[in-house]
């Protein structure tokens, strides 16, 4: 199998265009924008292209993206029609992911001390974003993905031939999910745990198979799914705390409402209840009590007091 990475361009390369970046922020930003305003505002960003080019991008967002453009009579304006388009929360995260990356780009270019001025909650973060390229390029042109894989808890080094299919990002780290040959159940790798990486032949995998499986990932907060359905778990949460979930949900499907009990709010998800939600309950420690339902809440007082055990001798 050829080594493809010596032809691979800077990752840098593989990201949206700064043109389209502001085609796509401005309409979203202004939500019904006539072309006339959309290629002035351009202009202002010194692009000066014509309203033909702009209907070409328009194609482009489309066809690259899976973003609606729609032109709406009533309000005589382009927007983004959810409706018809694919994931469009996501996109704008990897839009802010990208433009991120220009403005470090930009910033190293023009002044070496950016760093000086920038503090990584985790610098691990950034290992293994250089390997985000092949394994988008093999997703895209359904091709096999050959790496060495790093095991944690065997401490071990294997080499890995999988049929990737998705990328997941969670807490600010990134993972391939993919079908290994000649198994029949998806895995997930660390990108940050993954060398020697190479492009492999066309995919022969039939990834509408795995699509039940892959699907699962948005029923649970971060890796770990089970077969499980799932529930509504509910939780009575302090006001204070609750203003940080409204700022950054656990979950997609999270709700929040007023309680009838003065300095709470209840909280709610549609979701499997896995070892990362759990994870996250018990590190709001007391402004979060789970109230149903009722199997859930007796694990999480039992984890509660496995806790307390670990401190009873002092």
């Amino acid at each position: 199998m050829a080594d493809l990475l010596s032809n691979f361009e800077p990752m840098s390369n593989y990201s949206i265009s700064r043109r389209i970046q502001f085609v796509i922020q401005y309409i979203h930003d202004q939500h019904y924008a006539s072309k006339d305003q959309i290629l002035s505002f351009l202009e202002q960003k010194e692009f000066y292209i014509s309203s033909r080019t702009l209907e070409r991008d328009f194609e482009k967002i489309k066809a690259d993206f899976g973003i609606e453009l729609s032109y709406s009579k009533s309000h005589r304006g382009y927007f983004i029609d959810k409706d018809k388009s694919v994931k469009v929360e996501s996109f704008f995260k990897f839009l802010e992911l990208v433009t991120l990356a220009d403005v470090f780009s930009d910033g190293l270019q023009n002044n070496h001390k950016i760093l000086e001025y920038v503090i990584f909650d985790d610098s691990s973060q950034l290992k293994g974003v250089e390997n985000l390229h092949p394994i988008l390029l093999a997703i895209k042109q359904e091709r096999d993905l050959e790496f060495t894989h790093y095991n944690f808890h065997k401490d071990t080094y294997k080499t890995k031939l999988i049929t990737p299919i998705i990328l997941k990002e969670y807490l600010n780290r990134w993972y391939v999910i993919g079908v290994p040959k000649g198994e029949e159940e998806i895995r997930t790798y660390g990108i940050e745990r993954i060398t020697h990486i190479k492009l492999g032949e066309l995919s022969t995998l039939n990834k509408e198979r795995y699509y039940h499986q892959t699907q699962q990932f948005e029923n649970i907060i971060g890796l770990m799914y089970t077969d499980q359905q799932p529930e509504k778990i509910q939780l009575k949460v302090t006001n204070l705390h609750t203003k940080y979930l409204e700022s950054l949900p656990l979950h997609s499907s999270q709700e929040i409402e007023t309680s009838e009990e003065p300095g709470y709010s209840l909280v709610s998800y549609q979701l499997i209840p896995n070892y990362e939600f759990s994870i996250q309950i018990l590190k709001m420690s007391i402004h979060a009590e789970v109230l149903s339902p009722i199997w859930y809440r007796k694990y999480i007082k039992e984890e509660i007091d496995k806790i307390q055990l670990k401190y009873q001798n002092d």
